[in-house]
């Protein structure tokens, strides 16, 4: 009985090491980079089966202290990739206590889900929290109808429905829209929301975003088109002037190589980095949950608050973060790497490769 039970948990724990250590390859082949999302619970898993592992000790095969090394291995590895976003870890942005009125704004973020019919609870949540911009994705022409009643509330709207009539994004502000545009970079076939706000007390240049996730569809989608995205706005914001603020959801993880990049070359700030993960995706589940819908900004505004509110009936949770932008506060960047703008632009020709393939 005790060998089945060795074979059982070693088997578990090399899985769980492998799917650990895959995510290293630099492929886009959408299953692999669909494992740099469960790192909490690979992590969790790699506690308790190693733990296993070695109370069996007894029984254990000649492999048995190779498959050990390997799974402190693993362990060391998530715990690398994930520990900027425990509690513990050094915050990039310190939280402001105080703020005039007059200086504030609240970014709201929520991604609907096409297929969710709860319109009410939407409209609700954005009347309760009152946001000076709001991202909303996953819309399609009947949420359009849904969400007219919006029109009262925000002054100045933009609205883009692509013809996949799923990744529709309508973007609402209380201050004007400067220079402003829905784009489809490098042939992406879902919109970026790209232009200024002009808030009172400064511009601010939003980014909004919502790329594709890796997925097994249509034969297996890879994460090309969705990173492209991600670095095409991080470099927007590297080139504009005002402060950009990116929101969104990004179908990435934070602790994603790709994420970290575009922290690097838009200078952006991770409200998540010392407070915790603050999973946002599913709200449906208990278990598999994570990160995906983020609003970063670069360095100047302080962060009021940061906050992943109840479920609208959407599979994601709603994000809100209060920035003051007045006065600038100092922040934890985190310095360009050599090698991070070449890797960008293989990002790009690649996902344009994809966009409009050679005859």
């Amino acid at each position: 009985m005790r060998k089945f039970l060795i074979r059982v948990v070693g088997t578990v724990l090399f899985a769980l090491c492998a799917a650990t250590f895959l995510p290293l390859l630099t492929f886009d082949t959408w299953w692999i980079r669909f494992l740099d999302f469960p790192r909490l619970q690979f992590l969790a898993g790699l506690l308790i089966s190693l733990a296993l592992f070695v109370t069996l000790r007894r029984a254990q095969p000649s492999w048995g202290t190779i498959l050990t090394l390997a799974g402190i291995a693993a362990i060391g590895l998530q715990v690398a990739k994930l520990w900027p976003y425990q509690p513990l870890a050094s915050k990039m942005v310190a939280s402001v206590l105080r703020c005039d009125a007059d200086d504030r704004l609240r970014v709201l973020v929520t991604n609907v889900q096409v297929s969710n019919r709860n319109d009410e609870s939407v409209l609700d949540m954005v009347r309760s929290q009152d946001p000076d911009v709001l991202v909303v994705l996953e819309t399609s022409p009947w949420w359009d109808n849904a969400l007219a009643p919006l029109d009262d509330q925000f002054d100045h709207i933009m609205r883009e429905q692509p013809e996949s009539a799923y990744y529709g994004m309508q973007i609402y502000s209380r201050h004007p829209f400067s220079q402003a545009n829905m784009t489809y970079p490098m042939g992406v076939d879902t919109p970026m929301f790209d232009g200024q706000i002009l808030h009172p007390t400064m511009p601010v240049h939003l980014l909004g975003v919502h790329p594709r996730p890796p997925h097994q569809t249509n034969g297996g989608q890879p994460s090309t088109m969705r990173d492209a995205t991600i670095l095409h706005a991080a470099m927007r914001a590297r080139e504009t002037s005002a402060v950009s603020v990116i929101a969104g959801d990004f179908n990435l993880a934070p602790w994603e190589d790709t994420a970290q990049r575009a922290l690097r070359i838009g200078g952006l700030l991770d409200p998540r980095a010392g407070r915790g993960p603050m999973n946002s995706y599913m709200a449906d589940s208990d278990l598999m949950r994570w990160p995906l819908d983020q609003v970063l900004w670069q360095a100047g505004p302080g962060m009021l608050d940061m906050t992943v509110l109840p479920s609208v009936g959407s599979d994601h949770h709603p994000v809100r973060v209060d920035l003051c932008l007045s006065p600038l506060v100092d922040a934890r960047t985190i310095p360009l790497q050599d090698g991070d703008l070449a890797a960008a632009q293989d990002t790009f020709d690649a996902a344009r490769a994809i966009a409009s393939p050679a005859d």
